[in-house]
């Protein structure tokens, strides 16, 4: 009698939980790491939870107010929020004013706002314009920051732990 295909292969788990995050970008190199990120986070959560995952650019906040609308409100019910920047030598109210939007709409009761900040070029000192905005909005909106600056591991490497425990669900054990 035949071996079928179905009897050699293992058997699949299939992700019943959804994991969705929200890039949002400010610079082409920022957008290539959000990138990487998102990658990471998906192969680190592999089978556990189906991720969705959408990546804008900053400017597109700019194009209509239904774009704006919508942008503001998948942030908002996203577990993950990346903002992503690595020219950080200027201030940038939209961002601000957006941030301020997705808090006053955030309807998770936690999750995490993830800033991949700067370059290897960047001093410190210049990443206060975005940083200072992102630890505020995020504690009103339940989440937690984690941080990714010039001269770190990536954040996968350096904060998964950290990043894992946070996505857990409440009654699951936290890894």
């Amino acid at each position: 009698m035949p071996t079928t295909l179905t009897a050699l292969a293992p058997p699949v788990s299939v992700a019943t939980e959804k994991l969705h995050l929200f890039s949002l970008y400010l610079d082409f190199p920022a957008a290539v790491l959000a990138r990487g990120l998102v990658c990471g986070i998906t192969q680190q959560t592999g089978a556990e939870r189906r991720t969705t995952a959408e990546m804008w650019k900053l400017d597109a906040l700019k194009s209509c107010a239904s774009i704006r609308k919508m942008m503001t409100a998948d942030a908002a019910k996203a577990e993950v929020i990346i903002i992503a920047a690595t020219i950080l030598n200027r201030g940038e109210p939209l961002l601000v004013e957006w941030l301020a939007e997705v808090a006053a709409l955030n309807n998770r009761p936690s999750g995490v706002l993830i800033g991949l900040l700067g370059d290897e070029n960047t001093p410190a000192k210049e990443l206060d314009w975005v940083a200072k905005p992102l630890a505020h909005f995020a504690a009103p909106m339940g989440r937690q920051v984690l941080w990714h600056c010039p001269g770190q591991k990536t954040l996968n490497e350096a904060n998964w732990p950290a990043l894992k425990k946070s996505l857990a669900r409440p009654g699951r054990p936290k890894a």
